[in-house]
Order: C-alpha cells, then structure tokens, then sequence
C-alpha cells in the first residue's frame, strides 16, 4: 500500500472516531433462550420477546467475573455470602465438590495423608478426597445424621490431615464436642454445609464454626444457582491459596504477572470459576434466603407440633433446634421392617416421604455403594491414592464397617419440607405419620 493510501485510510479512520459499533457476543438469541427457563401466564413470553427484539440498543452481558466493564455479580454474591455467614473472606466457585478440593488444597492436603469423612453423606464428599491424592477415612454417625464424635477420634491417626463434617440434611452436627476432638489433636475442620446453608449451632452459622465452610447452590440445596458454591473462611492465607486452586493463580490477582509474595501461593491448580450467570442467581437467592428459612422452619415446626407418634417412633434429635434449617423432618421407626411398611402407605397417601438405607437402592450417600473408595479404585497406572502409603498403612474397607450409619438410616423416614406449605398442608403431613405410623405400630408384636 503506498504512502498516500495510508494516509487517506488513517484519516478516514480519525473521522470515524472509532471502529463499530457493533453486537456484543452474546445478545438478544441468548436472553431469548435464557426466557424459556421460566414459566409464564398467557402471552407474557410473547410480549417480553417482541419488547426485547424491538430494542436496538439492547447489549448483552459480560459473563466473565474478571476484567468485567460492570459490576461483577458474582463479586456482589461473595459479598453477600460472607457478611450471611460472618466470616472474612468468601470466594464463589462452580460447585461445592470444587469448594471442598479448594479447601484441602489450601489446607496443604495431598498424597499419603489421611482426611476423616462420615460415612452418610454425598460421595463427592469421600471422593475429593482422593481427587487430592489422600486416604478417605470413613467413620459412623449418630443420631444427628452427623459424624460421631467419638467414632471421629478413634479415627484420628498421625497422617490425619484434616476432618470433613458435614451438616446433613439441614441439622447441626455437634459442633462443640467435634470442636474438642479437633482441637485436642490439632486438626483442621472443614465444614460441608452443602445441605443446610442458613443453618447454625449455638448462634455461630455453620461454615463459620471450624477452619473452613464449603457450602452447595446445586439446584436441589435450599439456596441455589442451577450449579456453584462458595468456601468461606477466617483465615487470609488459606483464602488466598483457595483463591489460587480454583483460578491457576492466575486471574484473581491483582498483578496476574507478578511473582509470589510469600512461598505457597503460586502453584498449578485447576478452574473452579463461577460464572456471571450463577453469580447473578445466588445474589438473588443469598438475598431472599431469610425469608425462605422462616418459610421451612415454620411449616417443620407446624407439623411436630401436630404429631402424636406411637411408641418406639421419635423425632430425630436435633444437636441445636433453633439452628435446623428445617428442610426435612426425620423419624426414627422401631425397627427396619417398621420402616419399610409405613415408608410406602405414606407416599401413597401424598407425603413426601423417603428412606435412606435399602439394601436394592445404590444410594450414593450412603456408604456401601462407594465401590470407588471401598474397592480403591484409580484412574491411573500410579494407582494413586492408594499408592501413596505403604500397603501396611492403608485403611481396611468393608461394607459393614459403620454399623450406626446402617441402622440409623435403615429406620429412618425423611419427610422433606416446603417453605410455602400452608397450615392446612402441614396438618395433612401430620395427621397422615399419625395414622399410618400409629397403625403400624398397633400390628407390632407384645
């Protein structure tokens, strides 16, 4: 190009001003589909679709929480999250399974050391464990559907890491009497909060209590965003190296390019962002989250209040009453066969009940079915977890090895809870465990 043609481009190009405009990346095609997610009375999806094909200045979003021209919504959420739960620091990622493997990365956990899980919980629980290279130990439960305290210590071994409590549905574990088992030994505790977010023990919010909170906004949590979760913590240094798991240490600094300030921050993680779009949904729902807990913990109040079981039938025991979040109800039935006769009269009837331990379902929150962990399996020739230690050193797995968690959940129905239950549908739920179970109970021998 000679020199007069450039000349006459670079001046066309000052009388434009600037280059554009033109669509953002993502537009009006994506906000349509994203308005097919919701369920609308007559005409009104019509009506939003025209109003919003008819706009032409309509931008679309930018769904990268960094280096964001807006304000971020997932910056919004983290904000939000810390001050419900009270902790320092909040970090949001894309589920609670990559907020757990954030905090044992942080924590320093890797290959040949030992992290005590309970045996009923989600597997993700137990498996990212050995996603970090260590040994599951699994220990029982007890009647808070948490784990047992002192099953815990017998568990505590010199390559004990860390512990992962977990706040099973939506009831407190007994945080004071983990707390000195812990602190006894010196181990991290790290609560998994994915089933009771806005739940607590003796006025302190779980995830708050021990040295790191891993919370759920998986769809089926009380608080969700379709998928992500966030890892709440005091402590600066662990939050900065969370940071650096869930983003490569890359983005999330404030000189990307710049070398550590301190050994440990830099290091080779993995991508656990959450994007703008879940941001946006847990910001909402971090927002309402008071509300929705006032709504479950009335309509479970309502219907124990209205409860008149039989003998050998029991409401679960709660480690703090006012700290249940109130999304299930459970019952403890005489026997398993008990269980298993009421279980289908009640959900026939229209309650929305539900067992836990039967030996023809592979629940994966019950610990039997976790054949990666109980068969050590691995997903490559190293053989790791499993290699890390000496054969003589690794755990003994069998099904039976927790024998409170096979009997507490084989007698156990789960009445789950909805906020928006009316007095008439908590007195239906009730009047129907009353019959069914006082029936059942009446054809018991002796």
């Amino acid at each position: 190009m000679t020199e007069e043609a450039l000349t006459t481009r670079e001046s066309s190009f000052a009388e434009a001003g600037k280059l554009g405009p033109y669509k953002t990346k993502i537009h009006k095609e994506e906000l349509i589909e994203l308005l097919d997610l919701w369920e609308y009375g007559p005409g009104i999806k019509e009506k939003l679709e025209a109003l919003i094909q008819q706009d032409d200045q309509l931008k679309g979003p930018h769904l990268f929480r960094y280096y964001n021209p807006r304000p971020s919504k997932v910056d919004a959420a983290e904000e939000e999250f810390k001050d419900f739960i009270g902790t320092k620091h909040c970090l949001a990622v894309n589920s609670c399974t990559s907020a757990l493997i954030c905090a044992l990365r942080s924590l320093g956990v890797g290959m040949g050391d030992e992290v005590i899980v309970p045996g009923y919980t989600f597997f993700a629980s137990a498996a990212v464990v050995g996603a970090c290279n260590a040994i599951p130990i699994i220990a029982d439960i007890d009647e808070t559907l948490s784990i047992d305290p002192k099953d815990l210590e017998r568990k505590i071994s010199p390559r004990t890491k860390a512990i992962i409590v977990v706040h099973m549905r939506g009831t407190p574990a007994q945080m004071d009497d983990i707390m000195a088992v812990t602190n006894k030994h010196d181990i991290p505790v790290i609560e998994d909060v994915a089933q009771a977010a806005g739940g607590s023990y003796r006025g302190k919010m779980l995830g708050s209590i021990g040295t790191i909170g891993c919370f759920s906004f998986d769809y089926y949590k009380v608080l969700n965003s379709g998928e992500g979760g966030f890892v709440v913590t005091d402590d600066e240094w662990l939050f900065t190296r969370a940071q650096s798991w869930h983003d490569c240490a890359a983005c999330w600094r404030p000189n990307r390019f710049s070398l550590e300030k301190r050994e440990g921050e830099l290091f080779c993680g993995e991508n656990y962002r959450m994007s703008e779009l879940q941001g946006a949904v847990a910001l909402a729902q971090i927002r309402k989250a008071r509300t929705m807990l006032a709504g479950y913990r009335r309509s479970k109040a309502r219907i124990i209040e209205k409860l008149n079981l039989p003998e050998g039938a029991r409401v679960q025991p709660v480690a703090d009453v006012e700290g249940d979040i109130g999304s299930v109800l459970t019952i403890f039935m005489p026997s398993q066969g008990v269980t298993e006769n009421v279980l289908p009269m009640l959900q026939q009837a229209g309650v929305p009940a539900g067992g836990i331990y039967d030996k023809k379902v592979r629940d994966w929150h019950v610990y039997p079915y976790w054949d990666h962990i109980l068969g050590m399996k691995s997903v490559a020739k190293d053989g790791l977890p499993w290699s890390g230690v000496d054969k003589g050193d690794l755990p003994t797995y069998s099904k039976d090895m927790c024998p409170q968690v096979l009997d507490i959940l084989a007698r156990s129905i789960m009445v789950e809870i909805n906020p928006e239950y009316s007095e008439r549908d908590c007195d239906f739920i009730a009047g129907c465990l009353n019959e069914i179970i006082g029936k059942a109970a009446s054809q018991l021998p002796g």
